[in-house]
């Protein structure tokens, strides 16, 4: 892996990706501009494991990653996945996991819905993303992934022994999906921490792991328990109970933003959170300059106790002075009802605090967390807390980034925006094929504009998202069919 990695290293720095990787260890990508470099970069260095490789994953369908594993598992590799729950289910991956298995790889399937998208190779690299190994997370979505090596900076092997503990609890708690062995699977247990009880708390380090996975204690399953045969040798128990749950990773980001002192930036794809919204509130209060980039999906008319986007800005519209100013909140907008089949998604999940090009007083948290109590309680997720002047590169990188989806194509608003709003035979297209960056003022006036002018569109428009568009003349939806070379009428049954 050594050799490999000066070998990556030069070829990397090369192409001028990694200006923050000398000395912290600690590099950022980012898609869509960066997504095939940062994919490739993973494939490359799994390839290059010479002991080991950990991978998690919520979403799969790139397939360079099989041929990754492949070429691992053919220098001998031990390499192990663990799947969200509904991957298991998908009849296409159940083959792709069966032949990878047949040639030695070993897959389980998580307790919760595994959102964590990490890779561990040889327990000296660690990739964190907020990106899903899919085409849309490569070459269309805003997304991160943040490369750390601790042969270039041991003081990163906390956090990387951390990240082994994770997949340890996710891998000793998940169940067996396929196996071509006889008996017990080979995949019963990963032999990282002993013990009949684990403390499983975060250990406060720089830069430190927190993970939902910690909002649970960890015991043994009895080795005669079903559970124990079917792969889960360890179970999890709410910490404080379904009623006083422990929250980790929300307490976290709440010491951060309480803390902040001049400035906060957000870029989250859902945000669900109220005591973190009013804690940015009282943030704007004392002087920070607090600044919201969401995706398209938080935009709201009026808000709903659920999407906390709406409920910010109305809080901070009560703000004395601002009831006729905009909003510090830009969405990045592409589509008047967003539906994953058309999805420009900003799908970040990062907060910088502070930010200061020395990284004095800097505070980065990043990872694969929605703000939401079902990223916390439901699903596996977590988030890396960086501070210090260590990974000053790293904040820049981040700040830039948000820089890029505060702006993201407003010197074209009215070209991309004109194809949205001007109607083709009465017909309106529902979903840009680029995203822009929109005031919340601007979002809400387009949302008008085109409720005027295509009236009825917001009749079942929810409802009919996965359509193309909206013939105002005929007041039906409709979408292109490929087989018959034209536009047919479509909705809610599509």
């Amino acid at each position: 892996m050594r050799v490999a990695l000066q070998f990556l290293g030069v070829t990397i720095l090369a192409l001028g990706a990694l200006s923050s990787f000398a000395g912290s260890g600690v590099s950022a990508l980012f898609s869509p501009h960066q997504g095939e470099k940062a994919f490739n970069q993973i494939f490359e260095l799994i390839k290059s494991a010479d002991n080991s490789v950990r991978i998690t994953l919520y979403s799969w369908s790139d397939s360079g990653l099989d041929h990754a594993i492949k070429v691992a598992l053919e220098k001998g590799i031990d390499v192990k996945v663990v799947l969200n729950p509904a991957l298991a289910k998908k009849t296409n991956l159940k083959k792709r996991i069966l032949n990878l298995e047949l040639l030695g790889a070993e897959f389980k399937r998580a307790k919760h819905n595994m959102h964590e998208k990490f890779v561990l190779i040889d327990d000296r690299v660690l990739v964190n993303s907020s990106a899903n190994m899919s085409t849309g997370a490569k070459n269309k979505y805003s997304e991160n992934y943040v490369f750390h090596y601790a042969d270039v900076n041991p003081s990163l092997e906390n956090l990387i022994l951390e990240f082994r503990h994770e997949f340890a609890i996710l891998w000793n708690t998940a169940s067996d999906i396929i196996t071509h062995n006889e008996g017990l699977s080979k995949e019963l247990t990963y032999q990282y921490f002993d013990g009949s009880k684990i403390l499983n708390l975060p250990r406060k380090n720089n830069p430190g792991l927190y993970s939902s996975s910690q909002n649970f204690t960890i015991s043994k399953n009895e080795t005669t328990s079903k559970n124990f045969k079917n792969g889960k040798s360890y179970k999890m128990t709410r910490r404080g109970g379904v009623k006083n749950q422990s929250w980790f990773i929300k307490d976290m980001i709440l010491e951060a933003v309480n803390g902040a002192e001049s400035q906060i930036l957000v870029a989250l794809n859902h945000f669900n959170v109220r005591e973190i919204s009013d804690a940015l509130i009282e943030a704007v209060k004392r002087g920070v300059d607090v600044r919201l980039a969401v995706d398209n999906q938080e935009f709201k008319t009026y808000p709903n106790n659920k999407e906390m986007t709406p409920q910010f800005v109305k809080d901070w519209k009560r703000l004395d002075g601002n009831k006729n100013r905009v909003p510090p909140v830009r969405v990045k907008f592409y589509s008047h009802a967003p539906s994953p089949r058309y999805w420009l998604l900003n799908h970040h999940k990062f907060i910088l605090i502070d930010y200061a090009k020395n990284g004095n007083g800097t505070t980065l948290i990043s990872g694969s967390y929605n703000v939401s109590k079902n990223a916390e309680h439901n699903q596996f997720d977590n988030m890396i807390f960086y501070g210090g002047k260590t990974y000053k590169g790293l904040y820049t990188s981040f700040r830039d980034e948000f820089q890029n989806l505060w702006g993201r194509n407003r010197g074209r608003k009215e070209e991309i925006l004109k194809k949205l709003m001007t109607p083709r035979n009465g017909a309106y297209r529902l979903h840009s094929k680029e995203a822009i960056s929109l005031t919340w003022n601007e979002t809400s006036a387009i949302r008008k504009e085109i409720g005027k002018k295509a009236k009825g569109i917001f009749k079942n428009l929810y409802r009919s998202r996965n359509c193309t568009y909206y013939n105002s003349k005929l007041k039906i939806f409709e979408a292109y069919d490929s087989k018959q070379g034209k536009v047919v009428p479509c909705g809610v049954s599509i």
